[in-house]
């Protein structure tokens, strides 16, 4: 960047971009759904503005600075302006580049572009596997490196790097003493995460396959503590983890179908061996189709996330051990910590392309909840097992 700075004004190329989708979505039920949606409706769920600042120094240097504006990460209430990206990239031959910075990880086959809704068809990414990592950006380093062929290019990347972010807890009946209930509340934690992605892409095809190490602190505290049952009731013991080591793996593929069919189909499985947080430990996996007509684009996708057997045994055997009051609330607020996901979601919907950089788009979804899913928030005195959500969507997205 110093370097940068010693360069004629003239050795500068600046580009300016943008992009932005100003979506609004209801769901049938009193209760949010993927934190805002609800029968009132919102504009919070899927509404983002952002900037991006393109510097090309030189034939092998460029430095890129990304802004948004979008919904808070660390509370439910406010937006917030953040720095998406900010980092400098080196080019020394065609097929090497290298990133360092705050740099996108390279996870599912939409995660570096998933803020920009017209990169894609959906109204919104299934979260069943979007919503596995609670990241998408950290502070480091990535290296790939390209080989080109004639049908097909395959791509090496390894990423190093970490960052501090927060994930979002919900609980139905209490939070804790003096706190308000029922209600979310955010806790920081410090990740660092290496991965290796390989990546085969043609004209009309996408393969992706990543493995990825994550591990997780929280700045000298311990990590969840163990749930014990003592007396007839559940309740948090002494401990927690100093340290949780965390493996993702990830795979994806885009393929072109005869009659201009796409078929999208990806997976994600994380390894959560924590303490209390054991529905973290989970899958998830859609399969979509669609098909371009003209300036429309019709879609359906299946979509189903899935915690371990264990989680979900456990999350049961809390939420259903029924004590008097207040011990009854405190047995719903230990069984919403294990965060457990077992849902399925079939949606259809259409997109319909303005101009070369513009959708509208329009959609119907229904999330069907097994024994339990976090993606709910459950109201006070009942539960997110056995719900039917459905949920409307309608778009505008555009870049520039």
């Amino acid at each position: 960047m110093l370097a940068a700075l010693s360069m004629p004004a003239q050795a500068l190329e600046l580009t300016w971009s943008g992009f932005g989708t100003v979506g609004f979505a209801q769901s049938d039920k009193s209760y949010k759904y993927q934190r805002f949606i609800d029968n009132h409706g919102t504009f919070k769920r899927d509404t983002i503005l952002g900037g991006q600042l393109d510097a090309r120094l030189s034939q092998q240097w460029s430095a890129t600075i990304q802004a948004k504006l979008a919904p808070s990460d660390h509370n439910d209430t406010d937006w917030q302006t953040s720095l998406a990206w900010a980092f400098v990239s080196w080019r020394p031959s065609d097929d090497w580049l290298i990133r360092a910075g705050k740099i996108r990880l390279p996870l599912m086959l939409n995660t570096e572009n998933n803020d920009v809704g017209a990169t894609f068809d959906f109204a919104r990414l299934p979260q069943e596997v979007y919503s596995i990592s609670p990241l998408t950006d950290l502070v480091g380093m990535g290296v790939s490196k390209t080989w080109f062929g004639e049908s097909m290019d395959w791509i090496a990347e390894v990423y190093g790097g970490k960052v501090t972010t927060p994930w979002r807890y919900y609980a139905r009946e209490w939070r804790g003493p003096g706190e308000p209930y029922p209600g979310s509340w955010f806790l920081a934690y410090d990740i660092k995460s290496t991965g290796l992605v390989l990546t085969a892409r043609s004209l009309n095809n996408t393969f992706r396959v990543g493995a990825h190490r994550v591990e997780v602190t929280r700045d000298g505290a311990k990590i969840g503590r163990p749930i014990i049952y003592s007396g007839g009731a559940y309740m948090f013991g002494n401990g927690g983890d100093e340290k949780l080591i965390i493996p993702l793996f990830t795979a994806g593929v885009s393929i072109q179908l005869p009659a201009d069919v796409r078929m999208i189909g990806e997976y994600a499985w994380i390894k959560v061996d924590s303490s209390t947080s054991e529905g973290l430990d989970r899958w998830g996996a859609y399969l979509s189709l669609s098909k371009r007509i003209g300036a429309w684009t019709p879609y359906v996708y299946y979509a189903k996330a899935k915690s371990r057997d264990s989680a979900l045994e456990k999350y049961q055997a809390i939420n259903n051990n029924i004590l008097p009051p207040p011990n009854g609330v405190t047995q719903k607020f230990i069984a919403d910590v294990i965060v457990p996901y077992d849902q399925s979601t079939v949606a259809l919907g259409t997109t319909y392309r303005l101009t070369p950089t513009a959708l509208l788009k329009a959609e119907w979804s229904q999330a069907n909840t097994g024994v339990a899913s976090s993606l709910v928030d459950a109201p006070p005195g009942g539960d997110s097992s056995h719900q039917t959500i459905n949920v409307f969507s309608l778009s505008y997205n555009f870049t520039f």
